[in-house]
């Protein structure tokens, strides 16, 4: 796997919600949802941080039930 953000390879990677990965040392640059455990781009308010501390779609996900 290759870092989306820095462009190293390894090992311990997260996911990036619109595809790709992000290594250990850049995963400070982004929002993580606890929940999803999907990394998203800090200043991403459409899919990122709902103001709950989730991403939009699990905060959507949690109010449907």
């Amino acid at each position: 796997m290759v870092c989306k953000s820095c462009g190293k390879t390894g090992h311990s990677f997260y996911q990036h919600y619109d595809g790709g990965y992000v290594c250990d040392a850049c995963v400070g640059a982004y929002f993580t949802c606890p929940s999803c455990g999907k990394l998203y781009d800090m200043d991403d308010f459409e899919h990122g941080d709902a103001g709950t501390g989730k991403c939009v779609s699990c905060e959507q996900n949690s109010n449907d039930e």
